[in-house]
């Protein structure tokens, strides 16, 4: 499996663009890594916006997305960064992949830290982040088109001196839980998410720039002490030159939805939902 690490923390829609989404290999269970200059860098992207509303740094953040149409291709990241009271930024993110052995539609969640002092024994995960150092997690998993899926990252325990991260992801309407993405640790100084940050939309691979994938973003829900926040609709704007992708959005019933569109030839969508 293609493990698309994201970018190191610094000013996001800069320092995260020197070198981006490098690709790796997880193999089966195993953590194996091998970095290489599968991508190609733009000057910037596409970039997303959300806000849990919480009053508080929070524990657990909740970050749900649809694919309601997409080529069954790799080429484009749908990615959050999120922000520890520290400083230091966790990233996560859905990919589009191509369909399996058995013609399944796939999607790839990641989670990613650049932090030198991640640490992990999870077999989802491995060593490395786009060429350095910190741990990056990735985990496959079947889905339905235009079916509202999250991001599960949680502080999700302290012991003395390291803290465990983790990243899941569940089916948005229910909680049914759908796939582990990974775990590591981290200094337990690194603290809980921020309530609100960005993201980014990335042509990861040059491929991406011919495809043209729409998204609906729900809700983030930010959660602490047991109690849920929930945000506002995330926002995507376009930046003012460098990319390769334009995007669209509108306001559904089901949440943000966005179509990003790369400037060189289209490639055609394999499937599209019946949903809005």
């Amino acid at each position: 499996m293609n493990v698309t690490s994201a970018t190191r923390s610094g000013t996001p829609a800069r320092r995260r663009l020197r070198g981006l989404m490098r690709s790796g290999t997880v193999l089966a269970a195993t953590a194996l890594l091998a970095v290489g200059g599968a991508g190609q860098s733009w000057a910037s992207t596409p970039i997303l916006r959300w806000t849990t509303n919480a009053p508080t740094p929070v524990s657990t953040l909740t970050l749900p997305m649809a694919v309601d149409s997409a080529p069954d291709a790799s080429g484009v990241y749908f990615a959050y960064y999120t922000t520890l009271e520290s400083g230091t930024r966790p990233y996560a993110g859905f990919q589009p992949k191509p369909v399996d052995a058995t013609g399944n539609r796939v999607l790839q969640a990641v989670f990613s830290s650049f932090n030198a002092a991640a640490t992990t024994t999870d077999d989802h995960c491995t060593y490395g982040a786009d060429g350095g150092a910190g741990v990056s997690c990735a985990v496959r998993f079947r889905y339905t088109p235009g079916t509202m899926y999250s991001l599960v990252l949680k502080r999700a325990a302290v012991n003395g001196t390291t803290q465990l991260m983790t990243g899941d992801v569940v089916e948005t309407a229910t909680g049914a839980s759908v796939a582990h993405i990974g775990s590591f640790g981290l200094p337990s100084s690194s603290g809980r998410f921020k309530n609100a940050d960005q993201g980014f939309i990335e042509p990861y691979l040059s491929a991406g720039c011919g495809q043209r994938i729409t998204v609906t973003y729900g809700k983030p829900v930010g959660t602490e002490a047991g109690v849920a926040h929930t945000g506002s609709l995330p926002t995507v704007t376009d930046p003012s030159s460098g990319s390769c992708l334009s995007t669209a959005s509108q306001t559904t019933s089901r949440g943000q939805q966005v179509t990003v569109t790369g400037n060189a030839a289209p490639a055609a969508a394999t499937f599209e939902s019946a949903a809005d």
